[in-house]
C-alpha cells in the first residue's frame, strides 16, 4: 500500500510517497521540500504536494512535526505553524494517520538503518542491538529521543531533552551561557548546538548580528574556513556538542548514540576529531564507559520520512 510519509521541521516541510508490504523496509518516492515560511501552515502544504505530485494522494498518512505530541494544538517551537489535532485527518481527507513526534520518527528510522548508512564518530563496536541508543540532531532546533531494543521489539520515547540548560565548562563558555540567557532569558542546550546556535556564538564572538534567514552562508563560511571567526565559533559548537551528547546518553542510560541529519554530515569530520571525542567522553567516573559507547553518525538523506512511514508500518501492524 501507499501513504505520504511528511516531516514537518521548523524550516523545511519534506513529503514523499511511501510503500509500504508486509516484512519489508518502506520504500520512499521522490521527496518534495517546501519552505514552512513561505506556506500559510501544513494545509497549504499538503496541497501543494498533492499538486505538484500530479494525482490525488492516498487517504493514509504519517505525518511527523517538530512539536511535543499533547494537547489539541501543536505548537511549534522553531516555527509559526499550529496544528489542530482534531480536526487534521479531516482536513487533509484522511482515512487513516499517524502522527508523532519528528525524532521519534528519526528514531524508528534508525532502528532498521544498516551499518551501510552508518560512519563512525567515536567508539568501538555497533549501535547496540539490544538497549537504549540515543538518537540526536541539530538542525533548526535539536532533536533527541530514546530508541530502545529488547528482545525483538523495538519501543521509541519521544523527549525534549534539547531544552535542558547548558552546562558551559570553561570560562569562554561561560560568558556564552550568560550572553544567551540575557538574550532569551536562559540558555538551553538547544541555544548553542542547533543552526541558528552557530549564529548567537559568532554574535557572541564579536562577529555581530547575522540573518537567520542567511544561516546557510554562515554555515559555509565556517565549514570551509573563509570566516575564522565563524570557524572558530564553530568548534565551539562542536565541542558543546560533544558534551551534551555525552551528558543525555548518560541521562538515557544509553549504550550507543546515533547522530543524523544534514548538518550532521556537513560537519562529519568535526564530529570524528577529537574536539568532539573528548568532550563526549569526559564524563568522570562513567569515562571507560564513555569510550566504551559508539557513536555513529546516520547518512540516510531523509530519515525523518523514513521514520515516519516505519511508525505508520508499526502502529497499523504492516507486518
Amino acid at each position: 500500500m501507499k501513504i505520504v510519509a511528511a516531516d514537518i521541521g521548523g524550516t523545511h516541510a519534506r513529503f514523499a510517497l511511501a510503500d509500504l508490504s508486509a516484512g519489508a523496509r518502506p520504500v520512499l518516492g521522490e521527496m518534495r521540500k517546501y519552505r514552512t515560511r513561505e506556506l500559510a501552515g501544513l494545509a497549504e502544504a499538503w496541497a501543494k504536494f498533492e499538486r505538484d505530485s500530479g494525482d490525488a494522494l492516498p487517504r493514509a498518512a504519517s505525518i511527523a512535526v517538530a512539536a511535543p505530541i499533547e494537547g489539541d494544538i501543536l505548537t511549534f517551537m522553531n516555527s509559526d505553524w499550529r496544528i489542530e489535532r482534531s480536526t487534521l485527518a479531516a482536513d487533509l481527507s484522511l482515512d487513516r494517520l499517524t502522527l508523532l513526534n519528528d525524532y521519534g520518527a528519526v528514531a524508528h528510522a534508525v532502528s532498521v538503518i544498516g551499518a551501510d548508512e552508518l560512519v563512525a564518530l567515536a567508539g568501538p563496536g555497533e549501535l547496540p542491538a539490544e538497549g537504549v541508543t540515543s538518537v540526536i540532531g541539530p538542525g533548526t532546533g535539536l532533536g533527541v529521543a530514546i530508541l530502545d531494543r529488547r528482545g525483538g521489539e523495538v519501543s521509541v520515547i519521544e523527549t525534549e531533552a534539547a531544552h535542558i540548560g547548558f552546562c558551559p565548562l570553561d570560562p569562554e563558555e561561560e560568558e556564552l551561557s550568560d550572553a544567551l540567557a540575557a538574550r532569551y532569558g536562559r540558555a538551553s542546550v538547544e541555544r548553542v548546538v542547533s543552526g541558528p546556535g552557530l549564529i548567537d556564538i559568532y554574535r557572541f564572538l564579536g562577529g555581530g548580528d547575522w540573518d537567520p534567514l542567511k544561516a546557510a552562508a554562515l554555515w559555509g563560511a565556517a565549514i570551509d574556513g573563509a570566516d575564522p571567526l565563524a570557524e572558530r565559533a564553530l568548534a565551539i559548537l562542536v565541542r558543546c556538542f560533544g558534551a551534551a551528547a555525552g551528558d543525555i546518553a548518560l541521562a538515557h542510560g544509553a549504550t550507543g548514540v546515533a547522530i543524523t541529519g544534514g548538518l550532521a554530515n556537513r560537519i562529519a569530520p568535526l564530529l570524528g576529531s577529537p574536539m568532539f571525542e573528548a568532550r563526549f567522553t569526559a564524563k568522570g567516573r562513567y569515562r571507560a564507559r564513555m569510550l566504551r559507547t559508539p557513536v555513529r553518525l546516520v547518512t540516510h538523506a531523509e530519515p525523518g520520512l523514513l521514520g515516519a512511514a516505519i511508525a505508520y508500518q508499526r502502529e497499523q501492524r504492516i507486518s
